[in-house]
């Protein structure tokens, strides 16, 4: 199975860092996921200086296959591969993730402007659109 993060157009350093922690990824290996894709823009995190622009970086860890790269045009690709898309509590993306139907777990970046993610998230969530977290 296939899990997507996206980050959107920003940066998020502690969703990536959490994401690629071997706890983390010792836990979707263990719920049967295998590959992971990372959409990380321009956060900081171990492996973010190999990556170039427009390129990608492929490695495994904990018994998942990571392909990681900073942006493309569109995500609607990724979005409709993926069995999971964990993402940053951002609204388009919620909105373009929900339309397809797909399972989502926000995760509400609390640097953001006003911390808006976490009242969008947190409405979406009581309508029982998706399930969202924060990272301590």
């Amino acid at each position: 199975m296939l899990a997507f993060v996206t980050v959107g157009s920003t940066q998020f350093d502690s969703l990536v860092q959490a994401i690629l922690s071997p706890s983390v990824l010792s836990a979707l290996h263990r719920k049967g996921f295998n590959q992971l894709v990372v959409q990380c823009g321009n956060s900081n995190f171990e492996l973010a200086s190999s990556i170039s622009d427009g390129g990608q970086l492929n490695v495994e860890k904990e018994g998942i296959d990571i392909e990681l790269w900073k942006f493309k045009p569109m995500l609607k690709n990724e979005y409709e591969k993926a069995d999971l898309v964990i993402s940053h509590a951002g609204s388009g993306t919620i909105l373009d993730v929900l339309r397809l139907g797909k399972p989502l777990l926000t995760i509400v970046n609390p640097t953001l402007l006003d911390n808006h993610q976490q009242e969008l998230a947190s409405a979406l969530a009581e309508l029982g659109h998706l399930q969202y977290s924060s990272i301590p």
